[in-house]
């Protein structure tokens, strides 16, 4: 499609095409700010890139999802508008001059089918996606984690401030049959595997909360405020991730109470995730989901994300023969099931129905597996 696309636009074959995922958390969300883990799969909706060289300093871009064309130079990359489905694109080529690599101009094809109705790191997605095909392209030296570093700063200066290396990382990485298992202090990641007889439903309530991302900068900073304090009474804790649940009670009275649940949640979904991680290798599926149901009741309860309709996909689904767990994901931005897969069908019936008798509309689902990350190839 995207070769296609590319010479429908271009009146010429592309050199370099690639596609990246979009991205989900199966476990740990929020835990990244403390050097904790992250348990994500790449989704079945991708981003897909054409690329072709010019003789010329211009870049030309097309959106099939926008039916928009764009051109610009280096020099208009001194002000880039944010918010502008360009923006990504703008923000990788600014992010490779700045890091010094001398770019030619660039015939560009973008096609996409990742929903931009729930968080599954699209402008991520669109950046490994596109930096990976410009290297192959022109050869760049430059190893694979300084250019997901690349990806991750387009997003922030420009895109996506909210989206990080870990959700590049997930993107790129990513192994089908499999979850990736990302040490945040490291970078170190390894994979666990998931059963082909497992979907994953990613659920769109279709309500958005207010201020959401602001909400969540509230409470890594109450996270952080609580961090200094533990810190000064003991120095060998230089992250949240260095405490156990047991050991974060010798902290309790000088703690606020609403900073300490903040904490408990994060220090508990750190030890919940390397356990999740633990049980699909054994291929418990009953523990794996008991800690999926464990985590949304601590996100809700704990680190207070509050969402009636998504409780109330998770309290429907635990009712479902057939469901392995299921917890709220992102910024409040939907909800993540787990099911049998011959069993899909109906929890889907009935997540559907229960939800519309309760508040009056439709559910968006979506069903993915376990995908492979960034792929890309050259085309003659």
């Amino acid at each position: 499609m995207i070769e296609s696309l590319h010479n429908l636009v271009f009146y010429e074959k592309p050199e370099v095409v690639s596609s990246a995922p979009g991205k989900i958390n199966l476990m740990g969300e929020h835990t990244h700010h403390s050097g904790g883990f992250i348990f994500s799969i790449a989704v079945n909706q991708r981003v897909y890139v054409s690329i072709s060289s010019r003789l010329d300093d211009k870049f030309i871009v097309y959106s099939n999802r926008e039916v928009e064309l764009e051109i610009f130079t280096r020099k208009s990359l001194d002000k880039i508008e944010k918010d502008k489905w360009s923006t990504p694109v703008k923000g990788v080529i600014k992010s490779f001059l700045d890091n010094g690599f001398d770019l030619p101009g660039l015939n560009i094809c973008i096609a996409s089918d990742i929903s931009t109705k729930v968080e599954l790191a699209n402008s991520s997605a669109t950046a490994v996606a596109l930096s990976f095909a410009i290297r192959r392209l022109q050869n760049i030296e430059i190893e694979d984690i300084e250019l997901l570093y690349l990806c991750e700063r387009a997003n922030q200066n420009f895109s996506a401030p909210y989206e990080t290396i870990f959700d590049c990382m997930a993107s790129a990485m990513a192994r089908d049959k499999t979850g990736i298992l990302i040490d945040c202090r490291t970078l170190k990641y390894e994979y666990a595997p998931i059963s082909k007889n497992l979907k994953i439903l990613i659920i769109d309530t279709g309500k958005k909360e207010p201020n959401i991302f602001s909400q969540f900068l509230k409470r890594k900073s109450e996270c952080d405020s609580a961090l200094e304090i533990i810190s000064s009474i003991n120095p060998q804790v230089h992250s949240l991730r260095d405490l156990t649940v047991d050991e974060l009670k010798r902290y309790s009275n000088f703690l606020d109470k609403s900073s300490m649940r903040k904490v408990r949640y994060v220090v508990g979904e750190n030890e919940r995730i390397l356990n999740f991680v633990i049980a699909l290798r054994r291929r418990d599926l009953s523990m794996a989901g008991k800690l999926m149901f464990d985590s949304h009741l601590s996100l809700r309860n704990e680190y207070e994300i509050i969402s009636p309709e998504i409780d109330a996909i998770v309290d429907i689904s635990a009712t479902i023969d057939g469901v392995i767990g299921a917890k709220l994901f992102g910024n409040c931005s939907g909800a993540v099931v787990m099911t049998i897969k011959e069993k899909t069908g109906e929890a889907i019936r009935i997540i559907s129905e229960k939800f519309q008798e309760l508040f009056g509309r439709k559910l968006k689902i979506y069903v993915t597996s376990p995908e492979n990350g960034v792929e890309v190839s050259f085309k003659s």
